[in-house]
């Protein structure tokens, strides 16, 4: 019998958890846990257009267009149709983004305290070694998954 059974149950309150914190914390901008690592990601690859953006995060189309949807709502992206290709677009943060962007990283590093807490240095680096493998091993399995459809 398998005694790892419960290993989803506590990913899952992590990210329960980790979505309420990124709600509160970031309510004053009217963006929450959904936009937030859009928001970073357009940061980290200005420039970068859906597809790249809902690869990064293994999203699918429809959702990464969502959040750049609420993301240019709010007044924190624009979108430029690419020259030689018009069906591309283009995603960069305006200057409205900035202080969110600030909060954001803030908000990053401080989750990541309180969830390592307690742990040394070499566990920080295994744990997170570690979710980086199962990470891959669920997205292995979903794209194989996807090939049997």
């Amino acid at each position: 019998m398998d005694k790892h059974r419960e290993i989803g149950k506590y990913i899952s309150i992590i990210q329960r958890l980790n979505n309420m914190f990124y709600a509160n914390r970031l309510s004053s901008f009217q963006i929450g846990c959904g936009q937030q690592f859009f928001l970073l990601q357009i940061f980290k690859n200005p420039g970068m257009n859906l597809h790249e953006l809902a690869l990064n995060g293994h999203y699918d189309k429809a959702t990464a267009t969502r959040a750049v949807k609420k993301l240019e709502e709010e007044g924190y992206v624009r979108t430029e149709m690419e020259e030689g290709d018009k069906r591309v677009r283009r995603i960069y943060l305006t200057d409205l983004a900035k202080p969110v962007v600030e909060k954001t990283l803030e908000c990053v590093d401080e989750w990541a305290e309180i969830i390592l807490e307690g742990l040394t240095g070499e566990e920080r680096q295994e744990a997170e070694r570690l979710l980086i493998r199962m990470a891959a091993n669920a997205h292995r399995f979903n794209a194989k998954q996807k090939g049997k459809e």
